[in-house]
């Protein structure tokens, strides 16, 4: 029996049929025509990304695919599940989106402030595009000097007491 992959457990923790949307996904994959009654599902798939990718909740899209195609709640459920399976889920781009939107505004207003003459405006907004990119970040890399200025205590024994001693002397002096 061969190992799951991915997306078998993605399919799993869904919910959703495997045979289902194999043919919605090769029809982005492998450009394969669909029939009318996939296109019209393919249609409600695409709304409920989009409005997803806007930012509305998961309410908001349930209620426009239940007043727009008159369906239940249930249904609309599965197509937001199905929708988010098919185009990937929104939220863990969305933070990223708006983070370089944000930047990319910053820049815009650093340029007009620069054309308008105002250099501290168009320093600072350049400043913030800068923060948000994480360009003004420090970076983590290598190791803190100052873990090495403390001496270290080695012990050399045989017997386990000495050593148990040690350890509870060590941790009430850290407290």
């Amino acid at each position: 029996m061969a190992r799951p992959t991915a997306l078998d457990r993605v399919k799993k923790a869904l919910k959703i049929d495997e045979g289902k949307l194999d043919k919605y996904l090769s029809y982005y994959y492998e450009n394969k025509e669909l029939d009318d009654a996939g296109k019209e599902m393919l249609a409600k798939y695409r709304m409920a990304f989009s409005l997803m990718s806007l930012g509305r909740t998961d309410q908001m899209v349930i209620n426009a695919l239940m007043k727009d195609y008159d369906i239940q709640e249930r249904q609309a459920r599965y197509i937001i599940s199905e929708a988010s399976f098919i185009y990937g889920r929104v939220q863990v781009a969305d933070r990223q989106g708006k983070k370089i939107a944000s930047a990319n505004y910053y820049r815009l207003l650093a340029n007009l402030a620069q054309q308008n003459g105002d250099i501290d405006a168009a320093t600072k907004a350049w400043e913030k595009a800068d923060r948000l990119e994480g360009l003004l970040d420090a970076e983590t890399l290598g190791r803190d000097p100052d873990d090495f200025l403390k001496a270290a205590k080695i012990v050399f024994t045989n017997n386990v007491n000495v050593l148990i001693q040690g350890q509870q002397k060590r941790m009430a002096e850290d407290e």
